[in-house]
């Protein structure tokens, strides 16, 4: 009961309608229900903001030119995989309105039908485009559009390692993913599989705690990662920076591992020496880094 209470409240971080998505599919006495339907997506703050992954992608490269002196990434004719894309294929529609040949993901929620739902085509896929279209020119009509998502886009209902790509990757790309991940190591090892030595990679990493608090950190570093996960549920793997770039490098994947955005001076939290033992100050306070390659 104590372990439900506190999953409970931590659901009270959440909007009202992704907190009751969550708790159909949670609690045992709750009908389950499809994962999200068409109405959850198109009133969720998160979900209904497309070209979010635009605003995204140009910070994170911004980032990097500034950082590595990296150049954008070029979408024309590019087979592109997402690692868990969500349920309105994350950045597919951004990469075909850019020219990709394909966009490939592996996410365990997906639900074809409301991808193709008629409200989403309208409310989310119609804005998403005329936004694209001030952003990056009028490459296509909204029809042209469309049917290109619904031809060049593939969704795998599985988790990305289960998932089986008929072509290598020009471009790698997830958005707040590979904290969630349990074990992240075999999905190092699968992307250390399927991508090509020039394959192009971005991946942003979330290590807060993905809930409305003063800090990112508060709450993460009060006990054990495994006291934590055993008392929250597996919703993140609570590695840190530093643990990712040695999975890479285990995976002689070549990255940049770019800090981009470090908050100390409102923590107020105590530490464990579970935490303090293991991490330096930079691990434990980055909350977001981008990784991002490859790296020479």
């Amino acid at each position: 009961m104590k372990r439900l209470m506190t999953k409970l409240g931590a659901m009270l971080d959440l909007t009202p309608r992704e907190t009751w998505r969550l708790a159909r599919g949670r609690l045992p006495l709750v009908p389950k229900g499809p994962g999200w339907t068409a109405n959850d997506l198109l009133n969720s703050v998160k979900h209904r903001h497309g070209i979010r992954f635009a605003e995204l992608l140009m910070r994170q490269e911004a980032i990097l030119t500034r950082e590595v002196g990296w150049e954008p990434l070029n979408f024309e004719d590019a087979n592109v995989v997402e690692i868990g894309c969500g349920p309105l294929a994350g950045y597919g529609p951004l990469a075909i309105f850019r020219g990709a040949r394909s966009f490939v993901s592996a996410e365990p929620e997906w639900d074809a039908d409301l991808f193709r739902d008629a409200s989403v085509a309208e409310r989310y896929f119609r804005v998403m485009h005329a936004d694209l279209r001030a952003l990056y020119g009028p490459r296509m009509s909204f029809d042209e559009f469309y049917n290109a998502l619904m031809d060049r886009i593939e969704v795998y209902p599985v988790g990305f390692e289960a998932a089986e790509f008929e072509t290598r990757p020009d471009i790698v790309l997830s958005q707040s993913c590979l904290e969630h991940v349990f074990p992240l190591e075999g999905t190092v090892r699968h992307l250390a599989k399927i991508q090509k030595p020039d394959t192009w990679f971005l991946h942003l990493v979330d290590f807060g705690n993905h809930r409305l608090s003063h800090n990112p950190f508060d709450g993460l570093y009060e006990r054990p990662p495994e006291d934590y996960i055993a008392e929250r549920g597996k919703a993140m793997n609570m590695l840190r920076v530093s643990d990712v770039q040695e999975l890479l490098e285990a995976s002689n994947i070549r990255a940049h591992v770019v800090p981009s955005r470090v908050i100390r001076e409102s923590f107020r939290g105590r530490i464990h020496p579970w935490w303090s033992g293991r991490y330096d100050d930079a691990a434990l306070y980055t909350q977001l880094a981008i990784v991002a390659g490859p790296a020479v």
